[in-house]
């Protein structure tokens, strides 16, 4: 697990520059050394964290033994010794780590090899014969990679954005990014498009050759979300549970691969708990690191839940407790926001700092946490809601009216499940103007800056359009990233494996009777892997996640949080109407919350200090921030 910058260009003491820079800017994602490569047209600068194989042999920027390639690499690779005896005969490795692996693949087999790789990554890898660079992303996206292209036609890459920005710039911001995100909190479905408008993102699930003569970047995609057909799907039955447990666990114990010491998260729920139990199970010679954030004596306090799980595998757990009851974020938010280097939804991803923090104080250097179960197995309210939807559009009534008599919905959820199945369009449209409505706080400038324009929303009934949504461009890309940029800030590396495609495999081909029944969701998840999780939480029916509880804390430091959001700063920003923020700062004083006023407030503070942080530009034309 690394980070690294790639120069690609005619000036190669500006490449070294770049470079070097981006090595000190990228120093907290690998401690351990650090190294640089100067070839003709291009220069690497990698730092790296070492997990598996420590020794020097594995010093990156990595060269073939017959100097024709070159790799800088962050990840890890879980299969690499089977991908050694299946893609890499006759080559002569001289580490045992799976960067030579992934080196000795690609050179021999092309981008044809990471079809066959399990794991995360991006890499960069030099062909100094053809002088192109060849750039890919795992399946998901877990490891990042960005790219700019700048006025002088020079191509720079790196792990982070950071690099990417010169000292002293002001950036100019991407409009649709900021007004979606201070509206809906939404922001992943812009693909390869950042809060910065001249940084890009290189996709997940794709490669590309970039030449050093023209240096265009054309990703093409290797891997879909493998979502079978309605004709195509497979019954709900044993087999299927055998195959997802029979993966699950293959999943697990292939992460726990490292020459450092692995810990893990636990927030309460099945997903984390699941993964946890099969550590557990495995009887380890030491007790599991585990590392739970919970706000005590709370509404949404989970540490009775944390608690079955500790109880459940008596001297097989070490429990470390982070209490977030003290969460001051006065303290901790900016430096959280220059971590992640982009505005986010609510103090979750504070709190999932802290556990970071708790597991390197510890002396944990990987961990495995449950992220991407929702997303996998259709663990969110509204995708339950898409199985309803859906299956009625089909025609599987009894079902379907069985289900929502189970999950016990309210008027406005039954009446908005009902009117997609019957009128799929008409809905799509309402919701279109309900996101275009809660743009109204939003400035003249920025709105203007967007226009009407609205990202395609999936129906509530295309189960397989909402399902791809959730993967590929609303909550799936939010967890990657922070999960990435949470643990890489304290030199920890951050593991999913929900996240092994073998399980989306297993699950992509199933009905939906695998993912609702009783109104519990996730049933192939509590059914395959009952054993591994406490009665309590497989009770549970309540979708919590990684909860912090954002009016409480926002309350407790409400003088600072409005002396940011209504300054001059923000009257410059000029993207949120400050008369707005202060009726919802108000709202919160008293206690009366006027729906959705700390999801507003939040996020003009998070956008407000990211503009801080990183000196973006403000914007241009008629100010719009009321001064009430």
């Amino acid at each position: 697990m690394c980070g690294f910058a790639v120069y690609l260009g005619t000036d190669l003491e500006q490449g070294k520059s770049f470079t070097e820079r981006a090595n000190r800017l990228l120093a907290h994602r690998g401690p351990d050394d650090e190294g640089v490569f100067v070839g003709d047209y291009v220069v690497f600068g990698h730092r790296r964290l070492s997990i598996v194989d420590l020794s020097a042999r594995a010093h990156q920027p990595m060269t073939s033994a017959d100097g024709r390639w070159v790799i800088a690499y962050n990840g890890e690779v879980y299969n690499h010794l089977d991908l050694r005896s299946r893609l890499c005969k006759g080559w002569a490795f001289r580490t045992h780590s799976d960067t030579e692996t992934v080196l000795a693949a690609l050179a021999l087999r092309g981008p044809g090899a990471l079809e066959e790789m399990v794991g995360m990554w991006s890499l960069a890898l030099w062909d100094t014969c053809e002088k192109r660079l060849f750039v890919s992303r795992d399946r998901y996206g877990q490891k990042p990679l960005y790219w700019r292209l700048c006025d002088d036609g020079s191509l720079g890459f790196a792990s982070e954005i950071q690099p990417l920005l010169e000292t002293g710039e002001h950036p100019a911001i991407y409009e649709p990014a900021l007004a979606e995100f201070l509206a809906t909190g939404n922001y992943g479905h812009l693909a390869e498009r950042t809060f910065f408008r001249d940084v890009f993102e290189f996709p997940p699930a794709h490669w590309a050759w970039v030449s050093a003569r023209d240096r265009r970047v054309s990703p093409v995609r290797y891997w879909r979300f493998p979502i079978a057909a309605e004709k195509e799907r497979r019954p709900y039955d044993d087999t299927a549970r055998r195959q997802f447990r029979s993966a699950f666990e293959e999943a697990v114990s292939s992460q726990l691969m490292s020459d450092v010491p692995v810990g893990a998260t636990l927030s309460g729920g099945m997903d984390s708990s699941a993964v946890v139990g099969i550590v557990a199970s495995k009887g380890t010679a030491d007790p599991l690191s585990v590392f739970t954030a919970q706000a005590a004596g709370m509404r949404f306090d989970e540490s009775s839940y944390v608690r079955a799980v500790e109880e459940k595998w008596p001297g097989r757990l070490d429990i470390h407790w982070v209490p977030l009851e003290r969460m001051t974020l006065s303290e901790v938010l900016t430096e959280a926001i220059r971590t992640q280097e982009e505005p986010f939804g609510d103090p979750s991803i504070v709190a999932h700092g802290f556990l970071m923090d708790a597991a390197k104080k510890a002396g944990i250097s990987v961990i495995l946490g449950g992220q991407g179960g929702d997303e996998l197995l259709f663990g969110y309210a509204y995708m339950g809601h898409a199985l309803l939807a859906s299956s009625l559009r089909r025609g599987k009534t009894r079902w379907a009216l069985a289900e929502a008599r189970a999950l016990q919905l309210d008027r406005h959820s039954l009446l908005r499940i009902g009117l997609s199945a019957v009128l799929p369009g008409f809905e799509r449209k309402v919701r279109s103007r309900l996101r275009l409505r809660r743009r109204g706080w939003l400035t003249p400038a920025l709105r203007n800056g967007v226009m009407d324009n609205l990202p395609a929303l999936a129906a509530t009934s295309d189960r397989t359009s909402v399902w791809l949504e959730t993967i590929e461009r609303l909550a799936l890309p939010h967890l990657t990233h922070y999960d990435d940029r949470s643990a890489m800030a304290r030199s920890i590396e951050g593991r999913m494996p929900f996240l092994d495609h073998r399980l989306a495999e297993v699950v992509g081909s199933l009905d939906e009777s695998a993912f609702l029944n009783g109104g519990h969701q996730k049933r192939i998840l509590r059914e395959s892997c009952g054993d591994l999780i406490p009665q309590l939480v497989l009770a549970r029916r309540d979708k919590i996640g990684f909860f912090t509880p954002m009016r409480e804390i926002l309350r407790t430091e409400l003088e600072w949080v409005r002396s940011l959001v209504t300054d001059d700063y923000a009257q410059t920003l000029n993207v949120f109407d400050v008369g707005e923020i202060k009726l919802h700062l108000d709202a919160l004083l008293a206690g009366n919350d006027l729906g959705d006023s700390a999801h507003c407030v939040w996020r003009a503070l998070s956008v407000r200090l990211w503009a801080e942080c990183f000196a973006v530009s403000p914007m241009e034309g008629l100010r719009g921030a009321s001064r009430r």
